[in-house]
């Protein structure tokens, strides 16, 4: 099937529009070849129109019809190249529909990352965000400018080889915010908290030369100005030991020259800024800077909107005291910018008959205050600056100069000073940057430079610029191609070589013999040469003798030549080339300047003279600096693209201008790298994804097993070209458009197969419906025959019954005639006696009833009265016990209590008057048969006093409000500062272990035979020895808080662990030493801390005053020459500093505790404080010394029984010791938390590379997803993943942390504290696995998402299998498992997004937004999630969103406060303890 035959009706295409530059439309008719005209409907429906199709528009397509649309299984694709269709059109549209839709900057482009400036603070750079992509396929993970920083990384530290980013880009589009936070990235995990800070000072870097190099142009408020590169060394181990920097292109020209809206360098503006300060007023800077200064005037803006110069020029001087820079040299820096600005307002003036002299004034201020600044004489550089001097004959002439020229030596002057400090500031740098540890084992560059540039007024930077430009694209091009043919040759494709368009002759053109540059320098050696001349030999040679197809003239002007560059045709004027690329300073001038008294602008200068006495050309600095160096830079390095887009002109956030976006992607080569990927196949899939997909056009058997044999025999037969595809090892290569045209058989095959379907289903419902209306026709006629008989049979009864009614009714109409008779004339008498008797009983016994009632009533009544009476004095009662409590309510209770008194008193005077009115009413009953009502206020006594209760009850709620509020308050500020206090012990011990790093590096550079021991050593770093060295209290913390946070594993290491080859990681961890080390570290920590405080047995529990000893019995003793011996044997091994593994786990509970508890009571009860002293310093430095060994990667299993033995010490020796106790167990107390979190860090460690391979990759449930995510599709250029290595599932994740709670409960630790272990680990699961979910599109989807919540499931049960959800390990999952149930719940109507927004709690806005952006449907029965849903749950979420901080990810290393629970242990005896001979302390003696 043709191409052609893909313009049916409904296809979407593209047509040019002028504004929106493309726009969608969709065909109403079927095209056949040969027609003319094509009818289109636009995409809004409003508009229908008739195009032709010899369009000019469409020459460039081989058929001349509009290009097609993508499917929309391709909409908002990550990787262009994985588009369909390549062309213009569709990578616009794809990059606004990310941009705008998705609020994604970032998309790949092959190996370029594209990058569009989104003008707005966007939460996707913290310090989570780099963890996240840590150690990362770059294919997995969703575009962005850490994924291009963590290849290059990984790729240098696996391959060995050096790497380069390059970073490109138009002014205002993002080029120096990119670079910042690439090296950011490279400080993050190249740096480590024991090292130097070199990577501190790599950093430090960028403000510096943002205000020496950066400046505010019409585009960009802070636009870099020069271009630059870093080059960061990095060490065997991954980490950063150098860096250097190299700089080129500087411009200059902007020192003496601004244009309109535009400034100088920043640093100009800061200084004017810090006029006011001390130390900036002997710059003279005047009042009114930097409006008073000709220098910073000139573009009308002083001041940029949203910064302030003064704290950027703190910030300045910051960075250069983290590089070293002292403050005088600083100072005289800034006092040389100072003469710089001073010497543009020297006033020059023309003298002479036709001007051609001139003269400064001797008074004039500003050239006095620049000799002064600078140290030079006065009248000497006005001398100079108006004069020149001339060889002629060999004689020395000076020649007055005009006023113009001398103006422009100022100028050049100006220039030449500031380039050269510049110069210097970069060397600075470099030497700050340099490493002291030796050779760099490989490097990263990243380079940013200037974009293709054009403007209205174009002059020789800008032709410079693009000049540049021009041999980097042609690099580009060149690499593009060669990764495309080295993926045809590994996947072995039979392909042909790839013509691609070259910008060669452009280059030849600027370059070439007779080129632009050549011309040039031969105009300048002329010695009347000009920059008309020099047009004219440009039109001459390319216009008129060998006509060049990239030279143009202008119609308009004889001044300016046009340049057909790659990007676009820019017309340059050649007013000013000469003189720029002359570049030169008069000799006299530097002389004068030699002379200066500043000692850093002596240097420069010095430096300055040799460079002027080479006298090199521009052209040789631009193609020396710029094409020699990249080009050899760029064969020895590996290079990475990021392309940084402008999307507007306006600086408006997430504002997309179609125009300006097409104008810097045909000019930063994007475009070009889709023409030479659309040339060869663009679409690859590989064969499982293939056949998952197209399954339905294949024939044959179907399974995963023959995927690729059966595609083999079915594509020929789809695509009868065999030049559209190419079957490689792995993967199924097509030509542009044929995965378009596989997805229409592929919606044609499906369609047919639904009318078959809908067919067969339609003819069953029909027969199915008319056997039910058949059964229903015979039921009903059935029902209907029943009816009439039982009708007729009804009929024949009413009319047999009604002769019997008849006959009945007048049989007794006869017998009432006859008893009305007999009524009337025999019984009327006795029947009116026997009324009137019966009338008189029922009389008299109804008044006897009556009375009987009411005085029911008032009985009831009184008793009632009587009860509530009681209740009233209870409740006063009750109101007495509550008056301490509530004494501002005592006088209201006491008028209460006197108001039931007056109330009571009157109720019983009520009474009696009711008796009374009762008693009269039963006299009146005849004559009154109902008795009156009585209105009582008893009722409204009863309101008062459940008033008063009621306020009563609201006042104590308000009391136990108080309280709890009171409580909760003290008890989150006791959190906050238990959380202070574990931060600043986990500093303490960082800051502690960099410094025994530092210390060691330098000892290791001394050459002296000998080491000093350095007096500033804490007490960690003292050796193990039983010397009576007492606790320093200024060394340790105080206990006001006991708990501590837990370790987390420094993501510096866990990311040099996850670049390593995977059969030194297997190595690795082949062994369980390690953990068994940190287990067995953690145990004696945690019993020494508990046995501290325990009680005593009653031998032990009173001590006698230190000055007056006593015998204690059940204790042990040491002597004083056995302690070094008892500490080697308890806690440290033989020959190794740390706890010997294999007796340690063979160890009783807190049994080294106890021996050290019971050693050290004997020492205490016996008078002598300084053995006990000296026992205590000698066990506390031995496990401070131990757990330093432990704080490394290799040897960290015994922290757990380390752990356990000191918790108990702490526990039995608090309040038993009449020594320092609160030092001793400040110390056992830091020492236990450093154990805790060793040992988290170490399980941590083991975890992070697992978390996300078991619980969002493995598929636990069989046959649930479509396509494994190892076989997904891949971007182009990135690496494999590597085959053959194990299938992580959760079975891993829980052997780990089974392993952790088994050590924990042989050890006998509190359920409580296994309970917070297990709680940080579970956060820490669910952090990595959610962040991962957030930044990878092929997670997200229905099936993966069923997977996960299975792999939580087992998660939750393991951990309420161990009774842990009790501490809140299971909550801590609760994110995870609303992201999931996201990913499953319906996602179309308003109904939904309410359901979403209600049921995602514990989600932020943007994580929620986030997950429905990068929602992928992978079968057809599911669908994307359209744009109108998201903005309906974003105004959902609104309200919600304003008081979160806008953090996308979640804090991986959040640190959750631990508390250790008091549990004393039994009573401690020297006879109730079983000692092992392995221990070897036989030496013991018990007292």
């Amino acid at each position: 099937m043709a191409t052609l035959e893909l313009y049916s009706k409904g296809a979407s295409v593209w047509i040019p529009d002028p504004d929106a530059v493309w726009v969608s439309a969709q065909l109403l008719q079927d095209y056949s070849h040969g027609e003319k005209h094509l009818l289109l409907q636009l995409s809004d429906g409003k508009v229908s129109l008739e195009i032709s199709v010899s369009d000019q528009v469409y020459l460039s397509s081989p058929t001349g019809l509009p290009p097609l649309g993508n499917p929309d299984i391709l909409e908002g694709e990550n990787d262009l190249t994985a588009l369909s269709f390549l062309h213009e059109p569709a990578v616009l549209h794809n990059l606004r529909v990310r941009f705008l839709g998705y609020s994604s900057i970032y998309t790949y482009c092959g190996i370029v990352l594209v990058a569009i400036n989104p003008y707005e603070q966007l939460p996707i750079y913290g310090e989570e965000v780099i963890d996240a992509y840590s150690g990362q396929d770059m294919a997995d993970m969703e575009p962005h400018i850490f994924s291009v920083a963590e290849e290059a990384y990984r790729t240098m530290t696996r391959e060995e080889k050096n790497q380069s980013i390059i970073i490109s880009g138009e002014s205002g589009s993002g080029k120096t915010v990119s670079a910042k936070f690439t090296m950011r990235y490279f400080a993050v995990v190249g740096g480590a908290t024991q090292q130097t800070s070199v990577e501190e000072r790599v950093l430090a870097s960028n403000p510096i030369m943002e205000s020496i190099g950066n400046a505010k142009t019409t585009r960009n408020d802070n636009s870099s100005r020069f271009g630059k590169y870093i080059e960061i060394g990095f060490g065997r181990k991954g980490d950063i030991i150098g860096a250097n920097m190299r700089t080129y292109l500087l411009e200059k020209s902007r020192v003496v020259f601004q244009a309109s809206a535009e400034r100088n360098y920043h640093i100009f503006y800061q200084l004017c800024a810090s006029r006011e300060l001390p130390e900036m007023r002997s710059l003279r800077l005047g009042e009114n800077a930097p409006e008073h200064f000709r220098y910073t005037k000139q573009g009308g803006e002083m001041q940029i909107p949203g910064t302030d110069d003064l704290s950027d020029l703190e910030r300045t001087r910051n960075a250069f005291t983290v590089l070293n820079v002292q403050p005088d040299q600083q100072m005289e820096l800034f006092r040389i910018l100072s003469a710089v600005l001073h010497l543009g307002n020297v006033n020059i003036q023309a003298s002479g008959r036709n001007s051609d002299r001139s003269y400064i004034d001797p008074g004039d201020r500003s050239l006095a205050v620049f000799s002064k600044l600078l140290g030079v004489e006065g009248p000497q550089m006005a001398h100079w600056l108006c004069h020149r001097r001339l060889a002629v004959g060999g004689e020395m002439l000076v020649k007055p100069m005009s006023g113009q020229q001398a103006v422009e030596a100022r100028d050049a002057l100006a220039k030449h000073i500031y380039g050269q400090l510049f110069t210097w500031t970069v060397q600075r740098l470099n030497s700050a940057l340099r490493t002291q540890r030796g050779q760099a084992k490989s490097f990263i560059g990243v380079l940013d430079i200037y974009g293709f540039e054009t403007f209205d007024r174009n002059s020789f930077e800008q032709f410079c610029i693009n000049y540049a430009n021009e041999k980097l694209q042609q690099q580009f091009n060149r690499h593009v191609f060669h990764l495309e043919q080295e993926e045809y040759i590994r996947e072995e494709l039979a392909w042909s070589r790839i013509e691609f368009s070259d910008n060669q002759q452009c280059i030849s053109l600027i370059e070439g013999h007779l080129g632009l540059f050549d011309l040039l320098d031969e105009e300048c050696r002329m010695p009347k040469g000009s920059d008309e001349s020099w047009v004219r030999k440009l039109y001459d040679q390319h216009l008129n003798s060998e006509p060049h197809p990239h030279f143009q003239k202008p119609r308009m002007s004889n001044s300016s030549f046009i340049v057909l560059h790659f990007a676009d045709m820019v017309q340059y004027e050649c007013n000013g080339f000469l003189d720029k690329n002359r570049d030169t300073v008069f000799e006299e001038l530097i002389n004068v300047l030699k002379a200066s008294q500043v000692d850093l602008f002596v240097s420069a200068a010095g430096k300055c003279v040799l460079c002027g006495q080479r006298k090199c050309s521009h052209r040789e600095k631009s193609e020396l600096l710029v094409f020699l160096f990249f080009m050899f830079w760029w064969c020895i390095t590996t290079p990475h693209y990021v392309r940084c887009i402008k999307p507007n002109d306006l600086k408006q956030p997430f504002m997309f201008d179609p125009r300006r976006t097409v104008q810097q992607l045909r000019a930063c080569g994007v475009l070009e790298t889709i023409r030479i990927s659309a040339a060869g196949y663009p679409s690859r899939w590989t064969y499982e994804e293939f056949f998952s997909r197209y399954r339905v056009l294949l024939q044959g058997p179907q399974s995963e097993e023959q995927a690729q044999a059966s595609i083999r025999k079915a594509l020929p037969q789809l695509i009868p070209d065999p030049d559209q595809y190419c079957f490689g090892k792995t993967k199924v290569f097509f030509r542009a458009g044929q995965v378009a045209l596989l997805e229409k058989l592929r919606a044609e095959r499906l369609h047919v197969a639904a009318v078959i379907i809908q067919s067969r289903v339609r003819g069953w419902m029909a027969r199915i419906r008319y056997t039910r209306i058949l059964w229903a026709a015979v039921t009903i006629q059935r029902y209907w025959r029943g009816a009439l008989a039982r009708r007729l049979a009804l009929t024949l009864r009413h009319t047999k019954a009604a002769i019997v009614i008849q006959k009945t009714y007048r049989m007794v109409v006869v017998r009432q005639l006859f008893l009305m008779i007999r009524q009337l004339v025999a019984e009327c008498a006795a029947v009116l006696l026997q009324a009137r008797v019966r009338g008189w009983l029922a009389r008299q016994a109804y008044r006897r009833v009556h009375a009987a009632v009411v005085f029911m009533q008032c009985c009831w009544r009184r008793r009632a009265a009587r009860r509530e009476l009681l209740k009233l004095k209870t409740e006063a009662r009750s109101v007495e016990k509550y008056r301490e409590l509530n004494k501002g309510m005592e006088v209201k209770v006491m008028q209460l209590q006197l108001r039931a008194d007056q109330e009571r008193e009157a109720a019983s005077v009520e009474m009696e008057s009711l008796r009374a009115t009762i008693q009269k009413l039963e006299s009146q009953k005849q004559k009154q048969p109902q008795p009156l009502p009585v209105i009582s206020e008893v009722e409204e006594r009863r309101r008062a006093e459940e008033k008063a209760a009621q306020e009563i009850l609201q006042l104590r709620q308000c009391v136990h409000e108080a309280v709890s509020q009171a409580s909760a308050a003290l008890r989150a500020e006791l959190d906050e500062e238990r959380r202070k206090y574990q931060g600043l012990l986990r500093e303490f011990t960082r800051l502690e272990q960099r410094y025994d790093n530092l210390r060691e590096m330098s000892l290791l550079t001394e050459v002296q035979p000998h080491r000093r021991t350095d007096s500033t050593q804490s007490l960690s770093l003292e050796p193990l020895s039983p010397s009576p060295t007492p606790l320093s209290p200024q060394s340790l913390t105080p206990l006001s808080i006991s708990p501590f946070p837990s370790g987390f594993p420094s993501p510096e290491e866990v990311r040099r662990d996850s670049v390593i080859s995977l059969d030194r990681r297997a190595s690795v961890w082949s062994t369980e030493t390690p953990l068994i080390f940190a287990y067995v570290l953690f145990y004696v920590v945690s019993n020494y801390f508990s046995v501290l405080t325990s009680p005593l047995s009653p031998d032990t529990s009173s001590c006698p005053s230190p000055t007056k000893p006593a015998t204690v019995t059940g204790l042990l003793e040491c002597r004083k020459r056995d302690e070094a011996k008892l500490i080697k044997n308890l806690i440290t091994g033989e020959t190794e500093p740390y706890i010997r593994v294999d007796s340690a786990l063979s160890l009783p509970p807190g049994l080294p505790a106890s021996v050290l508890f019971l050693c050290v009571r004997q020492a205490d009860c016996s008078g002598d404080q300084t053995r006990a002293r000296s026992l205590c310093s000698a066990a506390v430095t031995a496990m401070k010394a131990a757990l330093k060994v432990t704080s490394g990667f290799e040897p960290a299993w015994s922290t757990i029984w380390l752990w356990s033995n000191i918790k108990r010490a702490v526990h039995v020796m608090s309040g038993r010791l009449s020594l320092t106790e609160n030092d001793l167990i400040r110390a056992l107390s830091d020492l236990c938390i450093q154990a805790y979190q060793q040992l988290l860090s170490i399980t941590e460690k083991r975890l992070q590379n697992i978390i996300v391979p078991a619980l969002l990759e493995s598929e636990t449930i069989p046959g649930l997803s479509a396509v494994k995510l190892g076989t997904s599709r891949k971007r182009a250029g990135s690496d494999p993943r590597n085959v053959g290595c194990d299938v992580l599932t959760m079975a891993s994740v829980l052997r780990e942390l089974g392993a952790l709670h088994t050590a924990l409960s042989r050890q006998a630790l509190p359920p409580t504290l296994m309970e917070q272990a297990f709680h940080q680990l579970t956060y820490l699961i669910s952090a990595t696995a959610l962040n991962s979910l957030l930044l990878r599109k092929d997670i997200c989807c229905w099936s993966r998402g069923m997977q996960i919540r299975y792999n939580v499931s087992l998660l939750e049960e393991w951990l309420r299998s161990r009774g842990l959800q009790a501490g809140g390990a299971v909550g801590t999952l609760e994110p995870l498992i609303q992201a999931v149930q996201l990913l499953q719940a319906a996602k179309k109507t308003d109904a939904d997004a309410g359901a979403l927004v209600q049921t995602c709690t514990t989600l932020s806005s943007q994580q929620i937004v986030k997950i429905l952006t990068l929602y992928t449907p992978h079968s057809d029965l599911d669908e994307r999630v359209t744009l109108n849903f998201i903005r309906t749950v974003q105004g959902l979420l609104k309200g919600r969103s304003e008081g979160q901080p806008p953090q996308l990810l979640m804090d991986v290393r959040r640190v959750f406060p631990v508390t250790f629970p008091y549990l004393p242990p039994a009573v401690l005896h020297a006879e109730q303890l079983v000692i092992p001979d392995s221990l070897k302390i036989s030496f013991l003696h018990r007292a």
